[in-house]
């Protein structure tokens, strides 16, 4: 293979921006959207939930504080493995257009996406971002990166895109 045609093959390589984390404003975003859509979907459910069966807020006063830190972290997680399984970006995400990239650039797979989402229960991770490089504690973790979603062009489309 001459040399004209090798590079012509690593020409998507060579047209490809590197990976760059978003801005701090887009992950502060990022947080307090999800915080308002994940209490938004458990008070709606807990509504529900206490219409169809009153008796539960009862038991609900009740309820051992320490049961209730475990059981809201997890719905924690859940949320973000919901959303981030699913449609790959959290509400938060999509509406800050952004998105959470394995090192190599493409969607986490499961395990990634569960560790990740696990070490968001850490204290004070939420805020880890906030250095220069906004890069979390859980991303870190999980090698991981929050990206700004651009759509990314192929070759043929890149090509046609320089002027004459």
């Amino acid at each position: 293979m001459d040399n004209l045609s090798r590079d012509l093959l690593n020409a998507d390589e060579l047209l490809a921006k590197p990976i760059t984390p978003t801005s701090q404003s887009k992950r502060l975003a990022n947080l307090l959207l999800d915080m308002l859509f994940f209490y938004s979907i458990v008070f709606t459910v807990g509504v529900i939930v206490l219409l169809i069966y009153p008796e539960v807020g009862y038991s609900v006063e009740s309820v051992n504080p320490l049961v209730d830190r475990v059981v809201g972290a997890l719905l924690y997680v859940a949320y973000y493995m919901v959303f981030e399984t699913w449609l790959g970006k959290t509400p938060g995400k999509i509406i800050t257009k952004t998105k959470v990239v394995d090192k190599q650039g493409q969607k986490p797979d499961f395990t990634t996406l569960l560790g990740r989402n696990l070490a968001r229960i850490i204290p004070f991770d939420a805020f880890t971002f906030l250095r220069e490089n906004p890069i979390g504690m859980h991303d870190r973790m999980a090698r991981t990166m929050v990206i700004d979603d651009r759509p990314t062009l192929t070759l043929d489309q890149s090509l046609r895109n320089i002027p004459d």
